[in-house]
């Protein structure tokens, strides 16, 4: 990824997580800033928007490469932690230019939104769904796969406790 980004990160841009992330962080950004007034919370919520399609899709992207790597604490660090991070600090940035005057709410819910929705995203992706370019996976193929996958999402940390627990 680093040594050939276009190559890599381009051809499987998660349009599907660009648009669904940009619309729930939008939403995010609205909410914390309604009290500087509606014409405030609506550009808030412009400006999310759009880094929002920017960042959701290069994460996602990113996240497609990663879902075979190992070893897979460092991944889950990547992509819970570093990722949603690094796009945070680039959210700030944009803001900042934007002069979008409550930051402190959104950022740390974006925080946890943009974590939670990377680790979601990347354990579907690591189970065959939400893939882009060569791997491309239909809507319709993932509507299928998606209640599957989220129940495992929702039981992989106590999948994981109960095997570290059984000593397995």
């Amino acid at each position: 990824m680093i040594t050939h980004p276009l190559q890599s990160i381009v051809p499987p841009w998660s349009w599907k997580a660009a648009v669904f992330t940009a619309v729930l962080r939008g939403l995010t950004f609205f909410a914390t800033n309604i009290r500087s007034g509606e014409r405030v919370a609506f550009r808030a919520m412009l400006v999310e928007g759009a880094y929002a399609v920017f960042a959701a899709g290069l994460a996602g992207a990113i996240s497609q490469q990663l879902r075979k790597t190992e070893p897979l604490a460092a991944t889950l660090a990547v992509v819970l932690v570093a990722l949603p991070g690094f796009f945070v600090f680039g959210q700030l940035a944009v803001h900042k230019a934007a002069h979008t005057p409550h930051l402190a709410g959104g950022l740390l819910a974006s925080f946890f939104l943009t974590s939670l929705s990377s680790g979601f995203s990347w354990y579907a992706m690591r189970n065959g769904a939400m893939l882009g370019g060569v791997d491309d996976t239909t809507v319709l193929h993932d509507l299928h796969a998606l209640p599957r996958i989220s129940i495992g999402f929702l039981l992989a940390i106590p999948r994981l406790l109960l095997r570290t627990y059984r000593g397995v």
